[in-house]
This record gives C-alpha cells, sequence and structure tokens, in this order.
C-alpha cells in the first residue's frame, strides 16, 4: 500500500502547507477535505510520487534522478553503490538549452556509468515530476522522457524496459524481494541495531505477518515487538 496507493492526505491548514494544492496539481482554491483524496491513476502512486519525497530528493533548482535513484536502491532493493571516487568532479554540464536527461550524458562514460547504471535507471522514470513535486509534460519545451530500462538487477520479474514511473513501481511492489528489505528496515527501526544471522527467524516471522495481513504495518510491528530480538535485547553501554 505505501507504494501503490492512489490516495493522500493533502493538508492545507497551516501556513507552512498553502502551497500544498498546487503542488498536487490541485487548483489554487481547492479546499481541504478530512478524508484521503484518491488521485487518477496516471498521476499519482505512493510514497514514491508524494510531492514530500520528490522535493527531498531533488536539488535547489532541479530533480535529481541519481539521488531518487541511490535511495531506490538503498531503501527498497537492499542494494550499495560505491562512494564517488576522490579524483572525480560529479557536475552535470550548465547547458540551459538541454534537459536534464541529456545534461546526464557525462554518467554515461565508462569510469561513470559502473556506478550510474545502478542509480539512473531507477530515477529516470520520475523525471514525470518536477522539482517541487507537481505533475508535467514537458521540459523546456519539450516532452519529458519517462523511458528507462532495468538490467541485470538479479530480482524476478524487476528486469525490463519501463514507459512510465508507475511501471516501475509496481514492479517493485509485486517482488517479495523489496517486502523483505522493507522488513528488514523496519527491524533495524525498532531495535536500533542492524540485523545478524541470529534474527533470521525473527524477520522471517515478521515478513510472514506482514504477507498474511495484506501489507499490514500493524501486524509487522506487533511482530517485531513480541520476537525474542526485541524482548531481549542488549542494554545500550553507559
Amino acid at each position: 500500500m505505501l507504494l501503490t496507493t492512489r490516495e493522500y492526505f493533502v493538508y492545507v491548514n497551516s501556513h507552512r502547507d498553502h502551497g500544498n494544492p498546487l503542488v498536487y496539481n490541485l487548483p489554487p482554491d481547492w479546499k481541504a477535505v478530512v478524508n484521503p483524496v484518491q488521485f487518477p491513476k496516471d498521476q499519482r502512486m505512493g510514497v514514491l510520487t508524494h510531492p514530500a519525497w520528490l522535493v527531498a530528493h531533488s536539488g535547489n533548482f532541479d530533480n535529481d534522478p541519481i539521488r531518487r535513484g541511490h535511495w531506490i536502491r538503498y531503501k527498497l532493493l537492499g542494494g550499495t553503490v560505491p562512494d564517488i571516487p576522490i579524483n572525480v568532479d560529479a557536475k552535470l554540464p550548465d547547458e540551459p538549452t538541454m534537459t536534464l536527461r541529456e545534461r546526464m550524458h557525462v554518467t554515461r562514460e565508462e569510469s561513470c556509468y559502473k556506478c550510474h547504471s545502478k542509480m539512473n535507471p531507477l530515477g529516470l522514470p520520475f523525471e514525470q515530476y518536477d522539482h517541487y513535486g507537481r505533475l508535467r509534460f514537458t521540459e523546456l519545451a519539450k516532452p519529458v522522457d519517462t523511458t528507462s530500462k532495468l538490467v541485470n538487477t538479479g530480482i524476478p520479474g524487476l528486469d525490463g524496459p519501463l514507459k512510465t514511473p508507475f511501471q516501475l513501481i509496481e514492479r517493485l511492489a509485486a517482488t517479495e524481494h523489496c517486502e523483505q528489505v522493507f522488513v528488514r528496515y523496519v527491524f533495524r527501526y525498532f531495535t536500533g541495531r542492524n540485523e545478524t544471522l541470529g534474527d533470521a527467524k525473527t524477520l522471517q516471522d515478521a515478513h510472514a505477518a506482514y504477507q498474511q495481513s495484506e501489507g499490514s504495518m500493524k501486524a509487522l510491528v506487533i511482530s517485531l515487538l513480541t520476537s525474542d530480538s526485541f524482548l531481549y535485547r542488549a542494554q545500550p553501554p553507559k
């Protein structure tokens, strides 16, 4: 549900939230409602198209498909990306007439793409939105290109060409691998540490509870908080 829901709570009650209707592509005079707003299938889907996530993984003046892809690689696929080599000046060329995707051609150089191949294909579909998280169809008067292709991920059902961010999200949500990575991150949050081999039973039970409850966060948390890994956790050193 976190990845695929079409329902969003839109708040406009505080001074910090006055811009929210526009960010969601709602009219400026949109009136706040208590219930979640159902968005069309071609506009929003889950946390990865939420304006808060999109803004958090953007620059001050532009999108950042690299940062967005990096987050998905770590947080949903459980992968890693090496640090930037100290001899690399990680900047895109400043070309006002080129779209961001076009300026990213420098990341396809042989010395760069070994790492960028793990991030760029995951982040480029989200060019559907600008750095404010607003839905868009053009960039510099050119149609926005959201196509991508995933290869050699090692995850069944994930590889293949992509036309929209929604195709990517649906594939991620359908993989058991992403569920397991999500369970591991929830485990780390509540126990305050990384998992070990001794936590295998706890993780397996938590994942089973999550699946049997059809993705209930409540069931997942209850399973973790009643596990031996949590109940018999060591006291932090003083």
